[in-house]
């Protein structure tokens, strides 16, 4: 091969991997913003089109999807076991992928953004996609308003 050609298939090689790199970096997707006030917090659409917010099942870190079509807050069992919660009843749950064999329990505390709700219900369910859902048996304990890709959730009246 003639120096010529080296270069350009060097030059190539270092430009594809430029290029996979800067796609790579590309769809890391920043987290939302969570802006918090006293009694509020504003949360923007994420990229999955859905709310997200952190908080946290009796004092563990924990990444919420708001689920609003979910009467109550469901986790994974790789999450309920993480948190030493265990099963109480053996239930059967209706999701949006179909019926599912799961348990329910309860947990002393969650808390999101500037809200702490205790003795809550949860659902453990095993095959659970997100880590936990936050359900309407602690969402409808806060206000939700919701205009284009903001969703507000503050103190109830």
């Amino acid at each position: 091969m003639n120096k010529l050609g080296s270069v350009f298939m060097h030059t190539g090689i270092w430009l594809g991997i430029g290029l996979l790199l800067y796609l790579f970096f590309l769809r890391q997707e920043a987290p939302p913003a969570q802006v918090f006030g006293a009694d509020r917090i504003d949360l923007s659409r994420s990229r999955d089109g859905h709310f997200h917010i952190d908080g946290t099942i009796q004092g563990a870190p924990v990444s919420f999807l708001i689920d609003t079509g979910a009467s109550t807050v469901s986790i994974s069992q790789q999450l309920a076991s993480r948190i030493g919660v265990g099963c109480d009843i053996a239930a059967t749950f209706r999701t949006a992928n179909g019926v599912v064999q799961g348990c329910s329990s309860r947990v002393d505390e969650i808390e999101f953004g500037p809200f702490r709700i205790g003795n809550v219900s949860v659902a453990i369910l095993p095959n659970l996609t997100s880590e936990a859902l936050l359900g309407m048996n602690a969402l409808r304990k806060v206000r939700m308003e919701q205009q284009a890709d903001t969703l507000r959730l503050s103190i109830a009246q």
